[in-house]
């Protein structure tokens, strides 16, 4: 049985003059896109025949823990692709050229429009406390500002014109567009300064190193007066954050977009999911954000149901449990303590790290796959489909993802810097600590 640890969030100290309080995290995993062997299980001697006049040469199978092999999943190479149709999503949410003039290294482009019917100013959030219509005076209130934080987090996490740089050396320029979007005088905007700058709104890890030399790829050639980033799907929900320093409305925005990028001669979408969330407390002035972004150059498959059915392994005794928002899951020893923020998990102090990022939609059609090296999908229970991915991480190791769906909800798990031959082992039994039921 594994240990179990309830998680809460940490306390956030006041910072600034109106008690600017941040969190953030990020994170990213490469796609894997190289040929390489399945690793093999350990060699056991067969039992020696008694009967014959001469005794036969003892012979050699191979014995196999319980899922130590990929043998029953999909290889890249299985995989019917499918192309992503960024003409109907930008259709379909009417995206234009928007307000603001951009620039990065690779050329110009304009930020995401939007015109009054589009899905961004029509959809109702998924949900909302009923705190927040008091505080707010209504719904209908409310909904104004869930959509304002919206188009924020469109216009200036999603399609940030640091996403492709060279290093997070502009991370400076984030907090300031922000607080002047949500018209947050007063706030001492330097108080966010870190928020960006030790987690990169481009979603690397490394904030040195940009995401087209990490994942190996270029921007096809930006529109000359219009947009470079398509909208796939986006949703927003408002919740009540009750923390140290704070009491108020959390508005949290998800969006799941698409840039074309090209790698080894092909191109195919840069796949960008973004969770940001902005809590206000007007009885003391605190304001509080918080983000993760997940990118990863992906393919796509048309129906994730056609995925080979994996199954799960017996929990190591020593691996941790953890909740968040509902998902029970268990880690390896190695990971460390995790921080805690309204928007996932993140395990960064110990000798592996891993990630829980949540974000507010749907399952995605056509679905896309960023690690495709092996890949399956299994039964986990409270979850409408949950799909594993193994693949290329950082530094030649490999990173394991675990995709849950529920509803309006999607979860991805994973368990990066693991090494070729402990990867199918640890697949296996990542899948087996996993509970969405609760």
């Amino acid at each position: 049985m594994a240990q179990r640890v309830t998680t809460r969030r940490t306390a956030l100290a006041g910072l600034g003059a109106l008690g600017v309080m941040t969190s953030a995290g990020a994170c990213s995993f490469l796609p894997g896109l190289d040929e390489d062997e399945e690793p093999s299980g350990a060699q056991a001697p067969q039992d020696e025949a008694g009967s014959s006049e001469q005794a036969e040469e003892p012979s050699e199978e191979p014995t196999e823990r319980p899922g130590s092999t990929f043998d029953a999943w999909a290889s890249e190479d299985d995989l019917d692709l499918v192309e992503l149709d960024l003409a109907a999503a930008d259709e379909e949410f009417g995206t234009t050229k928007g307000q603001l003039e951009r620039e990065d290294r690779y050329g110009g482009w304009w930020s995401p429009g939007f015109p009054e019917e589009s899905p961004v100013f029509t959809m109702e959030p998924q949900r909302i406390d009923e705190r927040a219509e008091k505080i707010f005076g209504g719904r209908e209130e409310v909904s104004t500002v869930a959509t304002s934080v919206l188009v924020q987090t469109i216009v200036q996490i999603l399609d940030t014109p640091l996403l492709l740089e060279a290093d997070n050396s502009r991370s400076g320029e984030v907090a300031p567009a922000l607080v002047e979007a949500f018209g947050l005088e007063g706030v001492d905007v330097a108080a966010f300064d870190g928020l960006f700058a030790d987690m990169p709104v481009s979603g690397m890890q490394d904030s040195e190193r940009g995401l087209p030399e990490g994942y190996d790829f270029e921007p096809l050639e930006y529109p000359a007066d219009g947009p470079r980033m398509s909208i796939l799907a986006a949703s927003a929900e408002v919740e009540h954050l009750e923390i140290e320093g704070l009491s108020g409305p959390l508005f949290l925005a998800s969006v799941r977009g698409a840039l074309p990028v090209r790698h080894d001669g092909e191109e195919l979408p840069l796949v960008r999911s973004v969770t940001y969330g902005l809590a206000m407390d007007e009885a003391n002035g605190t304001v509080f954000m918080v983000y993760r972004v997940h990118s990863a150059p992906s393919v796509h498959i048309e129906d994730p149901a056609s995925l080979p059915l994996v199954e799960g392994t017996e929990v190591p005794q020593d691996w941790t449990e953890h909740t968040v928002r509902g998902l029970t899951l268990a880690l390896p020893p190695g990971t460390g303590e995790p921080e805690v923020t309204e928007v996932g998990l993140m395990f960064q102090d110990g000798d592996q790290r891993g990630a829980v990022l949540r974000t507010g939609l749907g399952t995605p059609s056509p679905y896309p796959l960023s690690a495709t090296r092996y890949v399956a999908r299994a039964e986990v229970p409270g979850a409408d489909l949950a799909v594993l991915s193994v693949g290329l991480g950082l530094d030649s190791s490999y990173t394991v993802t675990v995709t849950l769906h529920r509803e309006d909800e999607q979860f991805a798990v994973q368990l990066h810097d693991v090494d070729e031959e402990e990867a199918p082992l640890l697949a296996h039994r990542l899948i087996a600590g996993l509970d969405l039921a609760s």
